[in-house]
């Protein structure tokens, strides 16, 4: 585990971390309660966590919130890299922006891709020296934006055919997350036992959104992580990430965030400018 403290604001009780792991033995982790109060925001990789009585699978489209004391365990079906934010809060930091306004800690977060690009510029923003004022007020303002619940209980669903649809939903998931993101429909159906149209039913009506949707959200968080870096060129992320050439890639990540992918780079690599 690698852990650098970006920024913090001792007067918001808020400080922000850039979290980075790899190489995990598959399997779940001994039951541990969590160390501190903290919204966690992934932006690269996958894992599986378990807590409030809740099986979730963590990727670059979500996060969580937790308090210290919390129970969980964590399992990582793949040795990649993975990413994540810790916005660490102290308890009254919590209860001021977290615990009073969204609801019980071990929620699961469904971040929009302009949501995600705040938090990315709240991460540029620390790496190019932002003073605690300006980590502070990018941290509220991060917070107040914070999504509700994901949970989509079906109505009138049995209670086993609700997890019976959140672990094949989950399953796609953690497919797309570790080696399968440029897989069509057919190989997804084909990883989860199920037809593709059952497939993406279930999928969408667990998430929201359709197995296209949430892939081309992972490839755009993929191609910011990317940028942030300061890295790879456009055409050779346009490869990795199954976009049809440079062009596509653009016109994807303009339609998400409204802005094209230099522009981007030059608002996230702290080196760029």
């Amino acid at each position: 585990m690698w852990r650098q403290e970006l920024g913090k604001d001792p007067g918001s009780g808020v400080s922000v971390h850039d979290m980075r792991t790899g190489g995990q033995v598959k399997g779940w982790s001994p039951w541990a309660p969590d160390v501190g109060h903290a919204v966690v925001l992934m932006r690269m990789g996958g894992f599986r966590r378990h807590a409030s009585g809740q099986d979730s699978f963590l990727d670059a489209a979500g996060g969580y919130v937790t308090s210290e004391g919390l129970e969980e365990r964590f399992a990582y079906p793949s040795a990649g890299e993975i990413r994540y934010t810790w916005i660490a809060l102290t308890p009254d930091a919590y209860d001021e922006h977290v615990a009073g306004v969204q609801g019980a800690p071990g929620w699961m977060l469904a971040i929009s891709a302009l949501l995600d690009l705040r938090h990315r510029e709240l991460l540029s923003a620390c790496r190019k020296g932002a003073d605690p004022l300006e980590v502070g007020e990018r941290v509220r303002s991060l917070l107040a934006a914070l999504p509700p619940r994901t949970e989509r209980p079906g109505p009138g669903a049995p209670p086993t055919t609700r997890v019976i649809h959140r672990r094949m939903a989950l399953a796609v998931q953690e497919a797309l997350s570790c080696g399968h993101l440029n897989d069509g429909a057919e190989d997804l159906a084909r990883l989860v036992g199920a037809s593709p149209k059952h497939v993406g039913r279930i999928f969408r009506h667990v998430t929201g959104r359709t197995i296209s949707e949430y892939r081309n959200e992972l490839r755009v968080r993929a191609v910011l992580e990317h940028l942030a870096d300061g890295g790879a060129q456009l055409a050779e992320l346009a490869t990795m990430y199954g976009f049809a050439d440079h062009a596509h890639l653009t016109r994807t990540v303009r339609k998400h965030l409204a802005e094209t992918p230099s522009t981007l780079r030059a608002r996230l690599d702290p080196g760029g400018l």
